[in-house]
């Protein structure tokens, strides 16, 4: 299954979902239609195990798209409904309950950066390159992208990217632990595949509810302690683990459904 979404195109191979954003004369810059076709392809994954992000070469994607910002920022009530797609859009990747993988190349910066960090996994290439500027266009990160932020680097690090606003390299955003791995520029995809290809043995259903208890303890409001213990509760009664554990112990690798 494959589909183009304006900027976006949606492909499905096998268990796996591809997302991919196109717009390389911009940088990979999102407007507000295109957050919206992001929106539409994070609530289209039905029985996938895996989502891929991607963005073109040399761009994961460089943000907002300035251009939109300024005929928006004329237009109050256009300005905020805008904001609500965005953060919908990032939200809803955020909180998917199958695995998430950013496979970055290139700019990723301010909302590109937003839509890495509300993966599960972000894997890039040596010369990809990483900000978040709202402080030097007078702008402020919201809540929701600053707790994401400060959940994957910690709330020092995230402190110092939001009030500098200074780029990081590659090496530099794995030792902030913004990476899950850094690969060399032409290693992208293999280190995706084989990243993918250790996801799909591992539980359904234990993904769906680690990702409950990671929300819960990163501060998601959406998942309140009660929802966290139940996803943990509820695993011991699953088919996944009756499987899991059969397989254990007749000592062969588990076949999940």
């Amino acid at each position: 299954m494959a589909a183009a979404i304006d900027n976006v195109a949606v492909a499905r191979r096998g268990p796996v979902l591809e997302v991919r954003i196109q717009r390389p004369a911009r940088r990979n810059a999102l407007a507000t239609a295109d957050w919206a076709a992001l929106a539409d392809a994070f609530a289209g994954t039905g029985k996938a195990r895996v989502l891929v992000l991607s963005g073109v070469p040399g761009a994961f994607s460089a943000g907002a798209d300035i251009g939109e910002l300024a005929e928006l920022l004329r237009e109050p009530a256009r300005f905020v409904a805008s904001n609500a797609v965005v953060q919908d859009a990032q939200r809803a990747l955020a909180r998917l309950p199958i695995a998430t993988i950013a496979a970055i190349d290139g700019a990723c910066v301010g909302g590109g950066l937003g839509l890495a960090v509300a993966c599960d996994f972000r894997i890039a290439t040596a010369r990809s390159r990483f900000a978040i500027t709202p402080a030097k266009l007078g702008l402020v990160y919201s809540p929701d992208d600053t707790r994401r932020l400060a959940a994957v680097v910690g709330p020092a690090r995230a402190r110092e990217l939001l009030l500098t606003g200074r780029v990081l390299d590659a090496t530099e955003a794995q030792g902030y632990g913004l990476l899950t791995r850094c690969v060399a520029d032409d290693g992208l995809d293999a280190a995706v595949e084989a990243l993918v290809a250790g996801l799909l043995e591992a539980s359904p259903s234990a993904i769906a509810g680690i990702k409950q208890v990671l929300a819960h303890v990163g501060g998601d409001p959406a998942v309140d302690a009660g929802a966290a213990r139940r996803a943990f509760d509820d695993a011991f009664h699953s088919a996944d683990f009756a499987e899991g554990a059969r397989a254990f112990l007749e000592r062969r690798p588990p076949k999940f459904d």
